[in-house]
Formats: C-alpha cells, structure tokens, sequence
C-alpha cells in the first residue's frame, strides 16, 4: 500500500511543527509540503494533489473554507484550529475530522486513523458525537484547579514524548497555540498553550508577567521599572523579559 501523501496548511509554524513531530507515528503518511496562507495552499494543492491536507481555519489571504471553495479536486481534509465554532462549518464541507487547539497526541491519532481507514467524506456516527460536543463546549470556562502540580511535563520530541523537569523551566514563552519551555540546557515546544501551562504550574512558583511570558520566580534577578507602568525583568542568565503594564500589580507582592 503506498503512503499517503499528506500535505500542511497552518500559518503558525509551531503548529505545523507538532503536525509533524505527531506523524512521525505514522511511516505511511508521507508529508509532501507545507503551506502558511492560503492563497499558496490553493496553487500547492492543485499541483501536488495531497490525498490529505491538515487545513487551519484562520489564515492570511484565504480562510479554510475559501481554500477548499477553489479547488477542482478537494483531498480529505482534517481541520486543526482553535476555534471550536466553525465545527459545523467544517463537517458540512466535509471533513473527515475537526482537530480543537491544542490537541494531545492520542486525539491526533483519532483523527489520522479515521483518514487512513478511508471513510466516507460525510460525517460519520462518532463523528456526530464528536459535533455535539464540540458545540456545547464552552471554550473560555475556567478549568478546575489541580489537586496537585505535576514535578514534570511531557513534551513530543519526535516519535516520542520526553519529560521536561518543572524545576528546569526558567520561563515559558507563548508560540500562537502552543507554547516554548525555556530551561537552562534547551528549549522545548510544548502542545501546550501558555494560559493552559499557567493552570498547570503552581503559582507560587510561577507568574505571568505578559501576555506571551511565564516566569520562573527562582530565576528572576532584577527588575527595572520602564516609566510607564510596567517593568523590564532580568533573569539569573542576562536574559531580558518584557513586563507589561497590565500584568505588573502581580509583582506588588515581591516587591519590598
């Protein structure tokens, strides 16, 4: 049986990259290229006809749904976006399945094994299900707060999954849907979106400082005010961090 040819669609390049760190699972799924707008996943479409396409929803020049309104020939096609209401939108074009950001590896394989057992362009059964409950998902509401906070995180590398000591992050930085673990020996990309890796880590330890920043306290040298609210943070390796002033009353506390 030859692979299939599989091509990705997303504008974020972390997102592609845990699309491809997440095939590595699957040595007859053959990536063929990688697009980042559009306009430019219609003319690779067109010429390298991929049987499977990974399509996000928004995009700069063309949406999803826009890209597969100008194709003659449409490949089955997995949606992979943050959005959980364009779910509707995406099984009326048929889609073989709708992957809700950030997904963890055992969902993407759902999805990748509906593809290869070649089911039908309709929504099936347990996809239906799948519709429900994506539509009565409320994607905003506060997650319950951890009994405990884990010592370590499980980031792809890969075929595989490696731990990464908590007591290793120095910061967290946000990469669109996911997130950069920053420690002292390397980075990690984890599936994980910054607001998401917030809940998980113990705010004792831990502050959000911007928007796009998670810190370690422990790492934390010293702070500049910047003259309009907010502050420059510097680590313990020279590294500069950017505190917005929207965020700057949380360091009230450290401050003597």
């Amino acid at each position: 049986m030859s692979a299939l040819t599989t091509l990705l669609v997303d504008d974020e390049e972390p997102a592609r990259l845990i699309i491809r760190q997440y095939l590595a699972d699957f040595p007859q799924v053959q990536i063929i290229g990688e697009c980042a707008n559009g306009p430019d996943a219609v003319e690779t479409i067109g010429r390298l006809r991929p049987e499977l396409i990974f399509l996000d929803v928004q995009m700069p020049g063309l949406s999803g749904f826009e890209v597969l309104a100008r194709l003659e020939v449409v490949p089955r096609v997995i949606f992979s976006t943050a959005y959980n209401y364009y779910a509707v939108n995406a099984f009326e074009a048929g889609a073989v399945d709708y992957l809700l950001k950030p997904y963890d590896r055992a969902r993407f394989r759902q999805a990748v094994d509906r593809a290869l057992q070649q089911l039908s362009a309709g929504p099936d059964e347990a996809l239906q299900r799948l519709l429900l409950q994506l539509q009565t998902a409320i994607p905003l509401a506060p997650a319950a707060a951890p009994a405990a906070y884990p010592p370590r995180l499980f980031v792809p590398q890969g075929p595989r999954l490696v731990a990464v000591p908590v007591d290793s992050i120095r910061y967290a930085e946000a990469a669109g849907d996911y997130c950069t673990l920053h420690t002292g020996t390397g980075r990690h990309l984890s599936n994980l979106g910054i607001s998401q890796l917030q809940e998980r880590l113990d705010p004792a330890r831990f502050l959000r400082v911007h928007r796009s920043y998670l810190v370690a306290l422990n790492a934390v040298r010293e702070l500049e005010r910047d003259g309009n609210g907010g502050y420059y943070l510097t680590l313990d390796d020279s590294q500069i961090l950017r505190v917005s002033r929207s965020h700057a009353e949380a360091l009230r506390p450290l401050l003597g």
